[in-house]
């Protein structure tokens, strides 16, 4: 390898080893996304990829779906340190979630201690590792999966590190300032949330027209809100459509600028 006049020589034996293992790597890519069973092509970047007892295989979403059993809800309502849980494998199942891995661990609500469902790592990661306000936005069927808690079911509520969350998701909805008589047409950003006082504290600010509010949810507001949001999410899936946002009637804060 030598240098002269700003540029990088290298021998042809090295450039054709990188060209080679370029290629090799590209192969191994191609293969790793092939199905192991009916041998569709799946995604660039392992979507398919699922664990097994001999190491990681590809299987597509409905020979995974085959292959795995589908979680009918038989352990709701179990405490998950039970013994009943400690002696049910939750690898022999499809992720309750996703439904298109299989399931590597049986997720369950903090505030209750009761089994939810079997999860594949990606899920459990993501409902886990994720900020509550992702989880709700972003994952389908995730109102629905953390009401598979017989305790949050009963009493129509989400657990409480979720409740912050769909408070931000209402205000965002609903919340927007006046400037010049006219209601603001774009969406606030929520900078800080703080719960002092018996309150959620949001500090929003618009970029279009640089400047600031506050909007204040009380704790009783914030339970009516999670279990208006609970009950949409229970009436879309009798429906067959899907979770609805809260929404509600909007209400209009003055601008600071």
């Amino acid at each position: 390898m030598t240098r002269s006049d700003g540029s990088l020589f290298l021998p042809r034996a090295y450039v054709e080893l990188l060209d080679r293992w370029e290629q090799v790597t590209e192969d191994l890519v191609a293969r790793a996304r092939i199905c192991s069973r009916c041998r569709a092509q799946g995604p660039r970047w392992g979507a398919w990829r699922t664990p097994s007892p001999f190491g990681y295989v590809t299987l597509c979403p409905p020979c995974a779906g085959a292959t795995f059993q589908r979680y009918t809800g038989h352990l709701r309502g179990v405490v998950y340190e039970s013994a009943r849980i400690r002696s049910t494998r939750a690898d022999g199942y499809l992720c309750r979630l996703c439904s298109e891995s299989r399931a590597a661990a049986w997720d369950h609500c903090h505030d209750h201690g009761l089994v939810r469902g079997p999860l594949c790592g990606s899920c459990n990661t993501y409902e886990g590792k994720s900020t509550a306000h992702s989880f709700l936005q972003n994952k389908e069927g995730a109102a629905l999966h953390l009401l598979e808690c017989r305790g949050c079911l009963e009493r129509r509520a989400l657990p409480a590190r979720y409740h912050a969350a769909l408070v931000r998701m209402h205000v965002e909805a609903t919340e927007r300032h006046i400037v010049r008589t006219r209601r603001c047409r774009h969406v606030p950003w929520i900078e800080d949330v703080e719960l002092a006082h018996g309150a959620y504290r949001f500090e929003l600010s618009c970029w279009w027209h640089k400047g600031t509010c506050t909007k204040h949810v009380t704790v009783a507001e914030t339970a009516m809100l999670v279990r208006q949001f609970v009950d949409q999410a229970l009436a879309a899936a009798q429906a067959g459509a899907v979770v609805p946002a809260p929404r509600g009637p909007a209400s209009d804060t003055t601008l600071q600028a």
